[in-house]
């Protein structure tokens, strides 16, 4: 999940991919070996002026 203010929430997705946020959850789940077959991105981004948030979600 990537939170970001004042631009978007593409450009938040677009950080998570660019990152490979995917990397740090990966086999991993409360620290137990597992196998993660799909991860969620998140990218939320809030407008301070109009006060108003956006959100995408996909598949990574």
């Amino acid at each position: 999940m990537e939170l970001k203010v004042d631009h978007t929430s593409e450009e938040a997705l677009e950080q998570i991919k660019n990152k490979n946020y995917k990397l740090r959850f990966q086999g991993k789940l409360a620290e137990k070996k597992v196998t993660v077959k799909k991860i969620l991105g998140i990218g939320i981004s809030y407008d301070r002026k109009t006060k108003k948030h956006s959100c995408q979600v996909e598949w990574l």
